[in-house]
């Protein structure tokens, strides 16, 4: 059985980050023991193991505490820059984004609450990242959005590396889960499987039979997305060039439940493909983004004020 990225990993990978991120809300401070304070804000800990399970779900991996502690005091001072800048994300836009993660995991809010909590995460938790995300996306699009320029060499020279030996193929994709909980019993996750493999051996066109997913019970089909087999790891690339257009790839346990993934299309894909150029420019500019996010954060964290609870006293 193959791996698949998770699907909720997906939509946490929109944001994931600290609890509660303002130094007013005083159910957090009550909540556990005080680990850490970042300006005289806590983390506690009930933050840290809420911490961890989010980052196993968005990498795939477990996490140390010191870890989700690190991550935690990231968030806080990515939040607190914002703030300076007055660029925090308001509460109706963490609701319209909490929204809209919901839905492109096939449910509605409510739904999407249980499907965090069935992995042990408070949806509070989950908003409270979303918010520090949203904030931080703000600071870094208004301060160095406009300094980010690829240019038509650039993506051809781009292209052209990535395709070297490997001919370029853009993959149109569909992912299924059919929802199982981590806890759940092997009997459970047998039961899964096995309608996971009867649906697959059904399934023979995404235009005609995404439907059929709706008819069974806790299963969701998740937003589409392109991407080119340069881009995808040997391993799911075979997957991927193994399964027929219109059909599903073996289903794999994860996370979140049984998932597979509809190949909805194949094309080959060139130097002068639209669709392969704009994905490989927005590669190239989040690229980017997430390098001058870094510097930044390492460097407003140099000034930090950082006290740790476990004697190490404290830092900048």
């Amino acid at each position: 059985m193959v791996p698949v990225r998770p699907l909720l990993a997906a939509a946490l990978a929109i944001a994931v980050s600290a609890v509660g991120l303002t130094a007013t809300t005083p159910v957090q401070a009550q909540e556990g023991r005080v680990i850490a304070t970042v300006a005289g804000v806590p983390i506690t800990s009930f933050d840290i193991p809420q911490r961890q399970r989010l980052l196993q779900i968005r990498e795939g991996r477990p996490h140390s505490a010191e870890q989700a502690l690190q991550d935690l005091i990231n968030d806080r001072i990515k939040f607190a820059e914002a703030r300076r800048f007055r660029v925090e994300a308001n509460e109706q836009q963490v609701e319209a984004a909490y929204a809209q993660v919901a839905q492109r995991s096939g449910i509605d809010p409510r739904g999407f609450d249980q499907v965090l909590r069935s992995q042990g995460i408070e949806p509070r938790v989950y908003k409270g990242k979303l918010r520090a995300d949203l904030s931080w996306s703000n600071l870094i699009g208004a301060r160095f959005g406009r300094t980010i320029f690829i240019t038509d060499t650039q993506l051809v020279d781009a292209l052209s590396r990535r395709q070297g030996a490997t001919r370029p193929v853009n993959f149109v994709l569909r992912p299924i889960v059919l929802l199982v909980p981590a806890t759940a019993p092997a009997a459970q996750v047998q039961r899964r499987m096995a309608e996971a493999n009867a649906l697959r051996g059904r399934f023979s066109s995404c235009a005609t039979d995404l439907e059929q997913v709706g008819r069974i019970p806790d299963a969701a089909v998740r937003e589409q997305f392109r991407r080119l087999n340069t881009d995808l790891s040997a391993a799911f690339r075979q997957v991927l060039d193994q399964t027929a257009v219109g059909k599903l790839t073996p289903p794999s346990r994860t996370q979140q439940g049984i998932e597979m993934i509809a190949v909805c299309s194949k094309e080959e894909a060139s130097t002068s493909d639209t669709a392969a150029r704009n994905q490989v420019r927005e590669e190239m500019t989040t690229a980017e983004m997430k390098r001058i996010s870094d510097s930044y954060l390492a460097r407003i964290r140099q000034t930090a004020v950082i006290t740790y609870r476990d004697g190490r006293g404290e830092r900048r």
